[in-house]
């Protein structure tokens, strides 16, 4: 605070400093003015320019100001936004629109004590806010974790599952708060296209044939407006993206989340290349026993020149989309 004061102090300082000069300058001039045999023109050209000095020494600080508060222009306003929380080694993702629409993918870890799940959506759409979807890509724990109480806690309008069971007591007490609820249920398969607000959502997975595994049964989207799109693959394997690729469907998106917190499983050369990303975004847990996001992933992205964030690195990772299309990106580290 001193150090402030001692900067404020020395600017007013300069300041006067100027004025006094300025001035000065003006007296010398009507003197010489006099002397000289009342030189009018020579009098008036000095006055001038003295005057358009004073005018610089007293706006240059207004510049400045309205060069940091410039208004920014209807087309860069804020228009969705893409939180990919920080949830330790799980997933959860927010997306909200400027008219309320709101977007939840997965749900995060069901061993984390801080339920920083609960934390988040308070602090993003309010205690007991509104939730137009929840999308539960599949089963697992680090995908599902204290769903129960979101549906509990907070105004759900519609929910999706895979539609594969689990046996977990995690998934047993989602499937008895979603009982409890009057919120639309669905299991959506590949080939439907819902209308939420402005987003339309895209199905590519799963399939009519249920997989051997809850990975590849994943819920897969494509999400977009407008002006945006972004793909959503929960941990659907690289067979699954080979057969999405088979469809000759579009599948190119501004925005990915990586799949499977990054695995060398999943995002083959291929399907990065098809959905082409101009940034990419993974969920990780700081030192991960699984080693997520793998180096091969890493690599992957990197021969494609896809700018990429992970969660592990950068916490809770913030995508700005303005409604020309042009998007930020905000870390908290």
């Amino acid at each position: 605070m001193a150090q402030k004061k001692r900067k404020k102090r020395t600017k007013q300082k300069q300041l006067n400093q100027r004025y006094l000069v300025i001035f000065s300058v003006m007296l010398f001039c009507f003197f010489i003015g006099k002397m000289v045999g009342q030189n009018e023109n020579l009098l008036t050209d000095l006055t001038k320019d003295i005057s358009e000095q004073i005018d610089s020494v007293f706006n240059s600080n207004t510049q400045k100001k309205t060069k940091t508060d410039a208004k920014i222009t209807p087309e860069q306003t804020e228009n969705l936004t893409f939180r990919f929380l920080d949830v330790g080694q799980g997933d959860a993702t927010l997306i909200q629109s400027e008219d309320g629409t709101t977007i939840l993918i997965d749900t995060g870890r069901y061993d984390d004590k801080n339920k920083r799940i609960i934390e988040y959506l308070n602090t993003y759409i309010g205690v007991g806010g509104k939730i137009d979807l929840l999308i539960f890509t599949h089963n697992d724990s680090d995908h599902i974790g204290h769903g129960d109480l979101v549906m509990d806690y907070f105004d759900v309008k519609e929910v999706w599952l895979n539609g594969h069971d689990s046996t977990t007591k995690v998934y047993e007490k989602l499937l008895d708060s979603i009982a409890a609820k009057d919120s639309l249920y669905e299991e959506p398969k590949s080939g439907e296209v819902r209308k939420i607000g402005p987003f339309s959502i895209e199905v590519l997975n799963p399939t009519e044939e249920s997989k051997s595994n809850q990975n590849d049964d994943s819920i897969v989207t494509r999400i977009s407006t407008s002006n945006f799109s972004s793909m959503f693959t929960g941990d659907a394997a690289s067979r699954v993206e080979k057969e999405m690729l088979a469809k000759n469907i579009p599948l190119e998106s501004t925005l990915l989340h990586v799949g499977h917190h990054g695995s060398k499983e999943s995002n083959s050369p291929e399907w990065l290349a098809a959905v082409n990303p101009k940034i990419a975004i993974y969920s990780a847990g700081i030192n991960n026993s699984y080693h997520h996001p793998s180096s091969e992933t890493i690599e992957r992205l990197k021969s494609l020149n896809i700018p990429f964030y992970g969660t592990d690195k950068s916490g809770t990772i913030t995508v700005s989309v303005a409604k020309d299309g042009t998007y930020s990106v905000k870390t908290e580290e």
